[in-house]
Order: structure tokens, then sequence, then C-alpha cells
């Protein structure tokens, strides 16, 4: 019975070793390189238990291809110039843990076609101070020019057709006045007016939407009139507007009174009152009568 539990207890610690992650991970293993160019690779410690260290070594088969690596920010290198890196974090982490930079060159006189950069005999301590494997990477590199994707062409947009902006032909920008209103409308040119026959002359006066508008302005004096209109004639360079102000005075209406229909209305009332005052002879003479009695 004790080597059954001594059993499961040794099956269920190496499940739980196993079960955590431990491995160096790099965002691009395979490269295209042309003479003389170079690419940049991120080097990465992936772990679910939280590391304080950890420590690789970095080699090229070639040095036609040479690979330098730079520590991330957040850590040192404390063998910077080395094949062998340790990196110490300035605080412990987990998880896809960044490393640095590799640098991969290909020399602008290179005979080799093909490399590769190996990263290997990797671990990292522990916050528990148990140090851990990492699994190996490499690095495989060609020389050769990188293939780019084809751009991919935009669909031809429909052309947009702009409409044209209004253009408010007005040269005024209002007609002010104490004894009508008038409101400019655009591309209006004709407005009428009504006064009241009391009015002898108006105050009609024109305002320019422009300094350079030239105005002028007909006679106000309603006896005066031509047409009943007021012009006024605005120019500015080679534009003409001519407003046509048309005046109507207000007509007092005339109330007539039918002789007829009033001489008839009078003899109706005349025989209400005389009927009136045969009642009332009808009533005083009934009176007296039932007296007597």
């Amino acid at each position: 019975m004790k080597r059954i539990i001594k059993y499961l207890f040794a099956t269920f610690l190496l499940f739980a070793t196993f079960s955590h992650v431990y491995a160096l991970e790099v965002s691009k293993s395979d490269l295209t390189i042309e003479k003389g160019g170079s690419d940049t690779i991120e080097l990465y410690a992936n772990t679910e238990s939280e590391i304080t260290s950890a420590t690789f070594t970095l080699v090229f088969s070639t040095y036609d291809m040479p690979a330098n690596f730079s520590v991330a920010s957040g850590a040192t290198d404390t063998n910077p110039n080395g094949i062998t890196h340790t990196i110490k974090f300035d605080e412990a982490k987990s998880g896809k843990v960044l490393l640095g930079t590799i640098q991969v060159s290909v020399k602008s006189n290179a005979s080799d076609s093909v490399g590769t950069v190996n990263i290997h005999t990797a671990s990292a301590k522990t916050t528990s101070d148990e140090t851990v494997s990492l699994t190996a990477r490499n690095i495989n590199i060609k020389v050769g020019t990188p293939q780019t994707e084809p751009k991919q062409e935009e669909p031809t947009k429909a052309p947009t057709t702009t409409k044209p902006k209004e253009v408010d032909k007005n040269l005024l920008d209002k007609i002010e006045s104490k004894i009508v209103k008038i409101v400019l409308k655009k591309d209006v040119f004709d407005y009428t007016v009504n006064i009241s026959d009391d009015v002898e002359e108006l105050d009609l006066r024109p305002i320019a939407k422009s300094e350079e508008t030239e105005i002028e302005i007909s006679t106000q004096k309603v006896s005066e009139l031509k047409d009943k209109k007021i012009v006024i004639t605005a120019k500015n360079g080679d534009t003409t507007q001519t407003y046509n102000i048309k005046v109507n005075k207000k007509q007092i209406e005339q109330i007539t009174v039918d002789n007829e229909k009033f001489k008839a209305d009078k003899s109706y009332k005349g025989k209400w009152i005389i009927v009136s005052i045969v009642l009332i002879v009808a009533l005083i003479i009934s009176m007296l009568f039932s007296k007597n009695k």
C-alpha cells in the first residue's frame, strides 16, 4: 500500500512538473536576408512560474551571418560580450517574458548561402530558487531577396460628384426702414410694401455686403414715384443688380348708407311704437272698467 502511495505521489510530481511550460520563443525562426542586410528577432522566455533570471548560450554557424544579442529594458546582461548570457530582471516576471533582441546580419561579401543561429543550454531561476530548463531554439537564415506580399489594389471608387455651391447674387445685405419691413431673399429682386394713406415719403436705407458696392436709389416721395416703384441699383465691378420696391397705399374702406333700407327700418320701428301705445291705452281702460264694477 505504501508503495502504491509513493508511486502515485511521484506520478503527481512528474505531472505537475511537466504541466508547467518552460521554453524559449523567437518572434521569427526563418529569415531571408539579402547581402549587406540585417534583421531583428525578439527572444522570449515562456514560463508559468515567476523567474528572476534566465541563462542561455547563443552561437551562429557561419561568420558570414553573425548574430548579436541586446538585453531588454528592465533587465541586465551579466556577460554582454560573451556567447553565454545571464539575464537578471529588476523584478520577478512570469508568462511571456522578453529577454532581448537578436540582430542577424549577412555580410556583403558572404560566400555561404545558408546559416543557423542556435540558442541552447537555456535555463531560468524561479523565485523559490529552483532552476528549470528552457527548450532550445534555432533561427534559420537564407541569403536572398525577402519576398514581399503583393500589394492589393484598392477597389476603384466611383467618382464623387460635388454639387456646385449655390451663390447668392444679392449685392445688398439688407434694406432698413422704420416705416416698412423688407426681408431680402436669395435671387429675389422685386418686392412689394404696403403703406398707410398718410405716408408721404418712405425711408428705405439699403446696406451693401461689400464696401466696394456703389448704391443709387430713386426718389422715395410717394407722389413722385414712377409706376409706384422705388428703384435701388447696386453695382460692384461688372455686376449690377436692380431692386424694385413696389409701394401700395392701403385704401380706407368707405361706409355707404342705404337710405331706402334706413327708411324701411325707421318705419318698422314707428309701427312698433304705435302698437305699444295702443296696448298701454287698452290696459288702462280695462283697469278703469274693473274698478267701476
